[in-house]
């Protein structure tokens, strides 16, 4: 399913919609889809780089089936080498034409980290790592909503930074966007960079 950026924006603007106003998913996630997508491969139309967050489904969030959204979770959506690995594969061998870094409200990655700025604590074991991006990501920014936009836009520079990225956006009409899931309402906004 090749869709351009500005149709694979719309559509999930469009999924967004519908899932503000759902109880269910209706994206197709049947036998058949199973089958045809086992037999034919993966065509997704977007990339979402987000949180893993429980709350934060992006198949869900955008009303999706199988094999629609190649999505990338990571706590506090940092863009590491793998995430950006990943974001440039989604592109390169699979044609999507739209990266959404999508950063959320009441990020518990970006609390954490606005925690550790204000205590001064010194960043140590597994999280550290975690932790060093989303404090770069946020920089100066002490409140947690315009932490998450942020961090979510550091993302965005990240990946936007990349070589390979820049020679999709050049070649092939590749964009990446930034978008703020609002946890309180289900609603998704698309910043402007």
């Amino acid at each position: 399913m090749s869709l351009s950026a500005v149709e694979a924006l719309e559509r999930l603007k469009a999924g967004n919609a519908a899932y503000i106003k759902a109880s269910a998913n209706t994206g197709d996630i049947s036998p058949a889809r199973i089958e045809e997508l086992s037999k034919n491969g993966q065509a997704p139309y977007a990339c979402i780089v987000t949180c893993a967050d429980s709350r934060v489904v992006p198949e869900h969030v955008f009303m999706t089936g199988l094999g629609e959204l190649f999505c990338i979770r990571v706590a506090g959506n940092v863009i590491g080498n793998m995430e950006l690995a990943s974001c440039v594969y989604a592109a390169e061998h699979l044609g999507v034409k739209l990266i959404v870094v999508l950063g959320h409200t009441q990020c518990g990655a970006v609390a954490s980290a606005l925690d550790a700025l204000a205590s001064n604590d010194d960043l140590h074991g597994a999280l550290a790592p975690l932790l060093e991006g989303v404090c770069a990501g946020i920089g100066d920014e002490r409140d947690p909503r315009a932490a998450s936009v942020a961090n979510a836009r550091a993302g965005v520079a990240a990946v936007a930074s990349d070589a390979d990225i820049s020679h999709l956006v050049q070649s092939q009409g590749l964009e990446v966007v930034c978008a703020l899931y609002e946890t309180e309402t289900g609603a998704v906004e698309f910043l402007g960079q």
